[in-house]
């Protein structure tokens, strides 16, 4: 029950009996349920129609399973003085307790009538609702709720819940991420903190979260990468190994269902588009897949290519991609360096989202075009520059922690490394926070000696 507001007494008629409500409801407030009946009985032998008598005696029969009487009681109240919103709430609840659902819809709908800027009272409406399968009105409750207080927590997580059954991670990470960033903070995780305020567009405040993980562990790749993201301060102009390594390897198994089913990642695809327009499948390529991850490319490859190398960083990506059963060699190496040394080793090299792990990529792309042979194609995606980021150098750090370029910077270092743009288009990567992710397709081919 609500909390209630000291009785006062108008007339002098009254106030003896008044004041034992007050004495019974502070017995009741504080646990003393024999001494609270017992005034609330006495009151009622005297007055069988005392609203106040009536609406917590009922209270206190329902506490003390005499459901059937407890309704009846509430319900007389709440006729008796009907502008009472409080006393339709805890009808309600009462209700709701009792699985009648729909009596209960009914008495927060009065209780609303009374009282519409009540957001707990549109929140319990919302309750009833889903368990009557009135999705819909449910959903338009708890925005209410919202629209009266943006941060009360229960609206936020019901909806969050009603959007992730529905299959819309985005909208529920929206009101997850809304109610997880709430005080207080002990406690919480400061990734997951980061993450919230990053997706919420709450940019310093997702720095802090990742400055406070880095003095705890100060060790930690993420953080640092994180920090640097978010906070626009000392970026790095590639992603460390250590970050890409330990990354990776904490979402293996997550990876793919994350990518697919949640974001509509598309680059694998975009790299068999890719391969579409310069040949025919016809096994022809020994090909490099950089950044293999779990293998997504491989089978977009598979066709064109009569052997792929698969590398990456994180050894558990590996595991995933060897069980694809396309790949006839895999490499735990860094891929410059394991470009470096096998040169004029392949007629194909493809990147599905690994240069967003990449700010400057003139010593990536001198690799690449090392180890290509002469008329050899590399493909590959990039997050394409938008007109809110500030890239001078032609690539950004963004704060999502992947590096963004721009389609002159591009072409730049691809015709500095004696490889001459056969295609590029934009594209639409993935999606994020219900937004699509601007990016890019190249198709580049060797003509010349790479730049030394």
């Amino acid at each position: 029950m609500q909390s209630p507001q000291p009785l006062q007494s108008p007339t002098d008629d009254n106030t003896t009996q008044l004041a034992q409500l007050q004495q019974a409801i502070d017995a009741h407030m504080a646990g003393r349920l024999d001494e609270a009946a017992a005034i609330y009985e006495a009151v009622l032998e005297d007055d069988p129609i005392q609203p106040v008598a009536l609406h917590y005696y009922g209270i206190w029969l329902h506490q003390a399973g005499h459901h059937d009487e407890a309704v009846e009681k509430l319900m007389l109240s709440c006729a008796l003085e009907s502008d009472n919103a409080g006393w339709q709430n805890d009808l309600g609840n009462v209700l709701f307790a009792l699985g009648r659902m729909e009596d209960a819809e009914q008495a927060y709908a009065d209780a609303l009538a009374i009282t519409p800027q009540d957001h707990t009272i549109w929140n319990n409406l919302g309750a009833t609702q889903l368990q009557l399968q009135k999705t819909a009105e449910a959903t338009d409750a708890f925005r209410r709720a919202l629209d009266i207080d943006a941060d009360f927590v229960p609206a936020l997580l019901h909806l969050g819940s009603i959007f992730d059954a529905a299959g819309d991670k985005m909208q529920a990470s929206h009101y997850q991420c809304r109610a997880y960033v709430l005080p207080p903070l002990e406690g919480k995780s400061k990734e997951m903190l980061g993450i919230s305020f990053y997706f919420l567009g709450r940019l310093p405040e997702a720095a802090e979260a990742y400055r406070a993980w880095l003095a705890e562990e100060p060790d930690n790749p993420v953080a640092a990468h994180m920090l640097a993201a978010c906070s626009q301060a000392d970026v790095p102009e590639r992603a460390s190994d250590r970050y890409i390594e330990f990354h990776f390897d904490r979402y293996a198994d997550t990876f793919e269902s994350n990518l697919l089913e949640s974001l509509g990642y598309r680059g694998p695809r975009l790299i068999g588009e890719g391969l579409g327009l310069v040949a025919q499948p016809a096994r022809q390529f020994e090909a490099i897949d950089i950044g293999c991850g779990t293998g997504l490319c491989g089978h977009y490859m598979a066709p064109f290519s009569h052997r792929i190398t698969g590398v990456d960083l994180a050894a558990k990506m590996l595991a995933k991609a060897a069980a694809t059963g396309h790949y006839g060699q895999l490499e735990k190496a860094e891929i410059g360096d394991y470009l470096s040394r096998n040169p004029s080793s392949c007629d194909l090299v493809t990147a599905a989202d690994t240069m967003i792990y990449f700010g400057d990529l003139a010593g990536v792309f001198r690799n690449v075009a090392g180890a290509l042979r002469r008329d050899g194609y590399f493909i590959f995606t990039v997050e394409a520059v938008t007109p809110q980021d500030a890239a001078p150098s032609g690539f950004c750090l963004h704060a999502s922690g992947r590096y963004r370029h721009s389609r002159d910077y591009v072409h730049l270092h691809l015709k500095n490394n004696g490889m001459e743009v056969v295609h590029d288009s934009e594209q639409v990567l993935r999606e994020e926070i219900r937004q699509s992710v601007a990016g890019m397709l190249f198709v580049a081919k060797r003509t010349e000696q790479a730049a030394a």
